[in-house]
Order: C-alpha cells, then sequence, then structure tokens
C-alpha cells in the first residue's frame, strides 16, 4: 500500500508530490514491489483530492497491479492499521504485531519517491517537501528543504510571521509537537512547520475529567484515554501499560474533543515515554 491519504488537517506536501512527481512515484512503487515480490499495490488517496486521484490513474492507465483507491474523508485515515484495514479489510495484531503479519507493507508517498531516487540515482536522503502554513505565516509554501535547515529559515522564506503569530508547531495541529525555538532543524520526518494564531491556541488551563466516555467514542484504537490521563496525572504508568496505552497512535483525536481541555495525548506521550524508559532500564 502506499499511503496517500494525508489527513492531518493544513499539511499538503504528499497532494502536491502527487501531482507533480506522479510518474517518479509510480516508479517507485514497481521498485517496491520487485524489492517485496508483492502481488498487487494499492495507492490511497482521501476523495478530497480528486486531481492527484485523476493524475494517478493517467500515470497507471496501462498498469495492471497498480491501482489507485479513492478513499471516504476521515481521520486519521492516514494510520496504516486503518488504511490496511479499509483497504483490505485485514486488522494488525497488536503490538508488537506488523502489517508484514498479515502480508503488507505501508509507504508513504514522499519515502516511495525517495526510494525512486535512490535507485534511478543513488540519491540518499537529503532533501524532503515541507508544508509551511498556518494563519501565522505571511505567505504559505510547500517547499523543498534540505535536512537540518533550521526552521526559522523556512518561515522566512515565507515571508515571516504575522504580528498575531503565537504557537509554532512542527507536524500537524493533531500530531504535531510545539516549538520554542526556530533553530530546530528540518529533519526526515518533518512533513510541515504550521503557525497558529493567538485565537487558535487552546488555552493552558484544563479541568478535571468529567467522565462524559466522549474521548473513549471518537478514539480510533477503541481504547479508554480518559483513564490514560488519569493514570498519567497520578504516575501510575503501570496500570497504563496494563490497559493498553502503547496501543495508542497518537492522533489526538481525544485532546480534541474533551471539553474539559485535558492534555490527554500528552499525558499518554508521557506515559509511553516512561514504559519504555522502565523497559529499557530492566533490560
Amino acid at each position: 500500500i502506499i499511503n496517500g491519504a494525508e489527513c492531518e488537517p493544513y499539511l499538503t506536501a504528499d497532494h502536491r508530490l502527487m501531482l507533480e512527481k506522479t510518474r517518479q512515484i509510480i516508479d517507485g512503487a514497481k521498485v517496491l514491489r520487485r524489492i517485496l515480490g508483492a502481488g498487487r499495490v494499492l495507492i490511497g488517496v482521501e476523495a478530497n483530492k480528486p486531481d492527484a486521484i485523476e493524475a494517478l490513474k493517467r500515470a497507471v492507465a496501462r498498469e495492471q497491479e497498480i491501482t489507485p483507491v479513492a478513499l471516504k474523508v476521515k481521520y486519521p485515515q492516514g494510520s496504516e492499521k486503518h488504511l490496511i484495514k479499509t483497504l483490505l479489510d485485514r486488522e494488525v495484531p497488536p503490538p508488537p504485531g506488523l502489517p508484514m503479519d498479515v502480508g503488507v507493507v505501508v509507504q508513504n508517498v514522499g519515502t516511495t519517491l525517495a526510494i525512486w531516487e535512490a535507485v534511478k540515482f543513488q540519491k540518499p536522503l537529503i532533501e524532503r517537501v515541507v508544508t509551511v502554513t498556518g494563519g501565522g505565516i505571511k505567505n504559505p509554501k510547500n517547499l523543498l528543504v534540505r535536512l537540518g535547515t533550521p526552521i526559522g529559515e523556512l518561515i522566512e522564506f515565507c515571508g515571516g510571521l504575522s504580528d498575531d503569530a503565537a504557537k509554532i508547531i512542527l507536524g500537524g495541529p493533531m500530531m504535531g509537537f510545539a516549538q520554542y525555538d526556530t533553530e530546530i532543524p528540518v529533519l526526515k520526518g518533518t512533513s510541515g512547520i504550521l503557525v497558529q494564531l493567538a485565537g487558535e491556541v487552546a488555552p493552558a488551563e484544563y479541568g478535571s475529567c468529567i467522565r462524559c466516555g466522549s474521548c473513549v467514542r471518537h478514539c480510533p484504537c477503541l481504547l479508554l484515554p480518559n483513564l490514560f490521563s488519569v493514570y498519567a496525572e497520578h504516575g501510575l504508568f503501570a496500570e497504563a501499560d496494563a490497559n493498553h496505552v502503547m496501543f495508542c497512535l497518537e492522533c489526538g483525536c481525544c485532546s480534541y474533543v474533551c471539553p474539559a481541555r485535558r492534555p490527554i495525548v500528552q499525558w499518554i506521550r508521557q506515559c509511553k515515554a516512561e514504559i519504555r524508559a522502565r523497559a529499557q532500564k530492566e533490560r
């Protein structure tokens, strides 16, 4: 499966790649198919990118084994486990289960392009496309950026920050990480730089869990985020582990729907980091 869903709001780097590097992505998919011995290739693209879907369909008009598939627009469609379930109705086993356990490998369109460039030109991964966007950016753009470039240079290239810019996020608004320094470099996993305005930033104050169950209803992994937040607040990391916090994909849906504005996904990340640290110490 080639993942072109790009479901995170604001980000459009993969969308532009599918439009501007269509043939190269298809050739990269062929390389992957041959390496893996896969029977077929599915390219999953959300239906809100009709131009990308059309471009891919034209590029594979004579290809028997590669099929672009239009997907219903929903978040977090870009999660590989959910993409596999949507396209093939196969369920990846719980961790440490992998897509390979159900006969699937998932690669992003950017990775597929990088593989083609490595094979065609012996080019190492030295650059990637990054979306620089948000109300706090004067001239939003998608940029081809060398890895290691400070994010401040990208912001400056896009006209700088607006007067009421309030928060810089590396990634998208749901799964990204707020930054306190613009000297942070672009890495191979940097999909975007989002700058939010003051009115778009949630207040730092939050309340106690009111047990409404909204986060449970919206969890795409069928977990109990309300429990995880309480466990993290009280340092009960073993209890969080016993309730499968490591299965969480950190999509941020729980924090987004919480009426008490609790930073649930941040606490989940804290739990997972502590559990990994303890496991490492035991080893």
